[in-house]
């Protein structure tokens, strides 16, 4: 309860301050953009137990609209296209997966990512509400990887944490450092809050000494009146105009409030520019995560060819090795953002 009051006295003193420090502009301007991204591949899979799999595939869909008043609040509206229903586990009494049919719904299902509206009361703090996108891996990781038309990111692929939830956030920014703190639903985008009520609480440290490295922590904690979930993750990066490395970490304890759901996850990429237009990338996951992925390794190794600005494709080799089963898998895929 003291924590709740602490936040709400500090959102009202931020709102406060934001409303002695504006002055009437009569000028003020408003500028709206719409974007998208289009992210469709083929995708051969072969493996010794099965025959060839092949694929085509449409990893993202995306429309979105943002209006930006004055450079002090801006408003984004984001649609996306993907399955909004999970997979049905059930099992036996010695952790085995039992097979069970049922129907999952569409794989192409337009959902509401993100619906965010953003206030600068001052020139360094900052107030979002709405649907917003999480800190744990979308804002940073997400945008330095740079490959999202391969590949998701490592925490978003794996489901270590919901990619945007309903909430409020409250953040600081300088030169060097963000740091920001958020109230959640802790239901993801998926659903609204439940009948129990409870709220999940992070905290988000970004910290840049230059234009080369980044430094970020995130932690949150889903509260329940009997166990909580919690996860930490660590991300560290360097780049330079033809280098870009990085490795991240992930932990999870007690996820959906189950004392024996706990797992982890690592991974580790680098990625170098030949020419203006070519690059060559690899990335490797390690994942330690209840039976699904029960320590798992998947690998990408591939090169990047860049025609024009905003259009990239891509072939690679993946390799991935699940459940003491190795399947080989070959790439094209094709990105498109406007």
């Amino acid at each position: 309860m003291k924590l709740k009051n602490s936040i709400l006295t500090s959102l009202m003193l931020l709102i406060s301050m934001g409303y002695m420090s504006a002055q009437s502009d009569s000028s003020q301007t408003k500028n709206t953009v719409v974007f998208g991204s289009i992210y469709p591949a083929f995708v051969s899979t072969f493996s010794a137990n099965k025959n060839p799999l092949h694929a085509f595939e449409m990893n993202t869909a995306l429309v979105g609209f943002k209006t930006d008043l004055a450079k002090k609040a801006t408003a984004i509206l984001i649609y996306d296209v993907a399955r909004t229903t999970s997979d049905i586990v059930v099992l036996d009494s010695n952790k085995h997966p039992l097979s069970v049919n049922y129907f999952k719904g569409s794989e192409f299902t337009a959902f509401l990512k993100q619906a965010e509206i953003n206030w600068k009361p001052l020139s360094h703090i900052e107030i979002a509400i709405g649907q917003l996108l999480n800190e744990q891996y979308l804002t940073v990781q997400d945008k330095f990887w740079s490959y999202r038309y391969v590949a998701f990111t490592f925490q978003e692929r794996y489901k270590f944490g919901y990619p945007a939830d309903f909430g409020l956030r409250v953040a600081f920014n300088n030169e060097h450092w963000r740091i920001s703190s958020t109230i959640s639903n802790g239901e993801g985008p998926f659903y609204k809050q439940d009948a129990d009520g409870y709220l999940m609480y992070a905290i988000n440290a970004e910290y840049r000494p230059n234009k080369h490295y980044i430094f970020k922590l995130y932690s949150d904690i889903y509260l329940n009146n009997k166990l909580n979930r919690e996860s930490i993750s660590a991300f560290v990066s360097y780049k330079n105009d033809n280098l870009r490395l990085a490795i991240e970490g992930c932990i999870v304890t007690n996820d959906k409030w189950n004392e024996q759901n706990d797992y982890k996850g690592y991974s580790a990429f680098i990625s170098y520019n030949i020419s203006e237009k070519w690059n060559l990338f690899l990335r490797g996951d390690y994942l330690d995560k209840s039976y699904i992925y029960n320590n798992s390794f998947i690998s990408f190794l591939g090169f990047e060819y860049v025609p024009l600005k905003n259009f990239n494709i891509a072939i690679n080799y993946r390799f991935l090795q699940l459940n003491a089963t190795n399947y080989n898998q070959i790439a094209l895929n094709v990105g498109f953002k406007f």
